[in-house]
Order: structure tokens, then C-alpha cells, then sequence
């Protein structure tokens, strides 16, 4: 039976590019970036150095270990990883997921070797380090792997292009927040992806913010410039996310529940990182 489950986990309002910086920055002292973090000094390395030499802990101390620890928590790779794991069973590896409705919630299971393949299709602004995260952790089980991922241009670094061709997982780059030629090209490689699968097929879809421009496929007589056009006056508009993405899915083919749907009788499973206050599923990358 085709089994379909979407996965949530929440993000803090920043861009995946800021997690792979903050851990090293917050350990050294440093001052942010202005696009990461508006010039905030941060001190945890000297507050975690003057409580270890017995002192009692400060406040201080006390909010950068909270700060420290809810930055690395919504790390896509640490979110992806916390969730999955791939372990050795009877007949054959499994998958095990671990959903976000609270830590005592039994994880749900995927025998692996029921599938004949796993298709990773990633996009949005984490797309490459939620991809990377999921294929490190299938690459235990000699499963086969194959995908698509869409990022935003400059977000996906070499180490992760090189590491993720390692797993026939091509990436694409897009410009963003106004999607482009290249965004409705790599979405056409991400609905063949899913159009293609089977039923002996696990579809993974690690979907992030961003994605809205970076999946883009203009739908019926719509061309990219009408979806251009529309994109930009939305955001000249001041309008919230949610309502943008309420009109940006239905002018597109692989929105509003319509990737899954190409991908039937796949099994699917969804990787979500939300940057809308209330996790809405159904306006996340629209």
C-alpha cells in the first residue's frame, strides 16, 4: 500500500547559509554578519570558559548555552538526522522516522528492502544540507539513490555538490526570491523524478523556505513571466507569506499537493522545515 507522511520540524526564521556559520562564530566570540544575526556580539566561548574554571554560572552564561543550543537544534542536518535513522533488521534494513508530534511518539518504520530505490528531491534555501543529511543516513543501508535538489545561487557548497554527485543526487542552482529560466527548469527534473517512480520506489522530499520560487513550473497557458510579474507584485504588496503562497500554488503544476501526486504509486515521504509562524503544511514552499 502507498503510504504518504510529511514530516515537520521548525526553523527559526533564517537562511540555511546562517547555520553552517553560527556554531563556529558563536564558539569564537565573533561578531555576526549583518545579514546573519544584525551585528550581535556573541560571547559563548568566554561564558562557557569562566563557568569551567568554577565559577557560578551567570545568566549570561545561562542564555548563550540557550541560544547555542536552539541555533544548533534547528541545523538542517542536525533536524534531518535527529529524525532518521537506518538500522539492521529482520529481512533487511529499515528506515525509522521519528515525527515532530513529541519525542515519545513511536517512530514509523520503512522496510528498504521493499524498495528498489530511493529518490531524494530537495528544494529551498536548506535544500542541500537536508538532501546531504538524508543520503548519509540511507548510505548505511546500500539502498540505491538518486534525486534532484534546487537551491538558492550560492548557497550550495562545493564539498556539498561533490558529496551529493557521490549519490546521483544532482544539484541545481536558482535565483530567489523572483524565480527564473533555471528555477522551471530544475522543477521539470523534479516532477520527472517523481512522474518516474514506481511502486517499489521511496520518494523523499525535503522541502524548505524558499522553495516557493525555487519550484517553479507555471501551470496551464501561464508562462514564467506572468509567474515573475505576479511574484513581484506580491512582494511589493507587503502581503504575508501565507496569503503569497495561497495564490503562488495555484498557478504552478508542482504545488498544493500536486508533486505527490505525479509521484503515485510511489511511496512518499515529506521533510519539512518550516519558516511560517504555525507550521502550515499546506503554505510552506506553498
Amino acid at each position: 500500500m502507498t503510504k504518504n507522511l510529511l514530516i515537520m520540524f521548525c526553523l527559526i526564521g533564517t537562511s540555511s547559509g546562517a547555520f553552517r556559520f553560527l556554531p563556529n562564530m558563536l564558539r569564537a566570540g565573533k561578531t555576526l554578519p549583518r545579514r546573519h544575526g544584525h551585528g550581535v556580539r556573541m560571547q559563548f566561548a568566554r561564558s562557557v570558559s569562566a563557568s569551567s574554571l568554577g565559577s557560578q554560572p551567570t545568566p549570561r552564561d545561562d542564555a548563550m548555552k540557550i541560544i547555542y543550543a536552539s541555533i544548533r537544534a534547528v541545523d538542517p542536518r542536525v533536524a534531518v538526522q535527529d529524525r532518521l535513522k537506518v538500522e539492521k533488521g529482520e529481512g533487511g534494513p529499515f528506515l525509522f522516522v521519528r515525527e515532530s508530534k513529541g519525542l515519545n511518539a513511536a517512530p514509523l518504520s520503512y522496510d528498504l528492502s521493499e524498495f528498489e530505490r530511493v529518490r531524494i528531491v530537495s528544494f529551498g534555501k536548506a535544500s542541500t544540507a537536508m538532501a546531504r543529511s538524508v543520503a548519509e543516513v540511507l548510505s548505511l543501508s546500500n539502498v540505491n539513490i538518486d534525486g534532484v535538489v534546487i537551491t538558492k545561487d550560492g548557497h550550495a557548497t562545493d564539498d556539498e555538490k561533490n558529496l551529493l554527485s557521490g549519490y546521483n543526487i544532482r544539484v541545481r542552482e536558482a535565483s530567489h526570491p523572483i524565480p527564473c529560466e533555471r528555477s522551471v527548469s530544475s522543477a521539470e527534473e523534479i516532477m520527472e523524478v517523481a512522474s518516474s517512480s514506481d511502486s517499489r520506489t521511496l520518494l523523499i522530499a525535503c522541502i524548505s523556505g524558499g522553495g516557493s520560487a525555487l519550484f517553479c513550473l507555471p501551470r496551464g497557458d501561464l508562462t514564467l513571466n506572468d509567474l515573475m510579474e505576479t511574484n513581484a507584485r506580491l512582494l511589493e504588496s507587503g502581503a504575508p507569506i501565507q496569503k503569497m503562497n495561497i495564490i503562488r500554488k495555484r498557478l504552478e503544476m508542482g504545488k498544493g499537493g500536486l508533486l505527490a501526486t505525479a509521484a503515485y504509486p510511489a511511496t512518499t515521504l515529506g521533510l519539512v522545515l518550516s519558516d511560517i509562524v504555525g507550521d502550515p503544511l499546506d503554505l510552506i514552499a506553498s
